[in-house]
């Protein structure tokens, strides 16, 4: 053979070998496509690790990296000992969690942005919360309410409570877009809260404006639910001294306290 000749045919098999999908790649598309196609459900065990490389005639390397894939995707859980396995996860907010963490710690985003964004968001997710409040979701808040009482009064804190009576307004909303980027906003809330914890002014008021939010909602009146939590999500703006500013505005002007995350 030529050297032309030879400088060619390795020139081709270079260009066949970047079109080849690479081994991992392979089980990431067929088990994604079998979860999309609800071949399999939330919950369903995976085959184990040797089993999926005898399968797919891929090294054992190959599918522990095609699994690491899926795992940040969301899409499998992986646990470890005894009763360890590969299993299909749940969808929610976990990812947007991730990004929007990512950009709160290379503080791409700050304290103002997070309370505008709910500001802007769980009002109207309130409103449509009264919509549909069921016996459950009502027996859950009512918990959640009284749960926060009891902290109060023997001066715990209250704010993981206080966090979870958001969250559930925000289950009961019955549009799972808003829901997940509720979660993922509240989220970052634990972040702020693990750096400086908040103080018994703000678990206090919170206690009493979701007494007035889940009246509201209970009776079913979505404009005073959605005026209620206007007024909560403001009173917190002010305490942390963050005034409160429109979505989008140009600029990066800062609270006037230092951000506590």
């Amino acid at each position: 053979m030529t050297v032309t000749r030879r400088a060619w045919v390795e020139r081709a098999e270079a260009r066949i070998q970047r079109r080849r999908p690479r081994a991992f790649q392979q089980i990431v598309d067929e088990i994604r496509r079998d979860i999309f196609r609800r071949r399999v459900s939330a919950g369903d065990r995976l085959p184990h690790e040797a089993a999926l490389a005898e399968h797919f005639k891929v090294s054992r390397p190959a599918v522990r990296e095609a699994l690491r894939v899926l795992e940040l995707q969301g899409l499998v859980r992986v646990e470890h000992g005894f009763r360890g396995g590969v299993y299909v996860g749940e969808a929610g907010s976990a990812q947007v969690t991730q990004a929007l963490e990512t950009m709160l710690r290379l503080e791409r985003i700050d304290r103002a942005e997070i309370y505008a964004a709910r500001r802007y968001l769980e009002p109207d997710v309130a409103a449509l919360a009264a919509g549909g409040l069921d016996e459950r979701t009502t027996a859950v808040l009512e918990t959640n309410l009284a749960e926060c009482t009891r902290r109060l009064e023997s001066g715990r804190s209250a704010f993981a409570t206080n966090i979870d009576f958001h969250r559930v307004v925000a289950g009961a909303c019955g549009n799972p877009i808003l829901t997940l980027m509720t979660d993922a906003v509240l989220e970052l809330l634990r972040v702020v809260e693990h750096r400086k914890p908040s103080d018994e002014a703000v678990n206090r008021e919170a206690c009493q404006a979701h007494a007035a939010i889940f009246g509201a909602l209970r009776a079913g009146d979505g404009k005073r639910a959605k005026a209620a939590m206007q007024v909560h999500l403001e009173w917190l703006e002010r305490h942390y001294f963050v005034a409160p500013r429109p979505v989008g505005g140009h600029g990066r002007k800062r609270s006037t306290r230092p951000d506590r995350t």
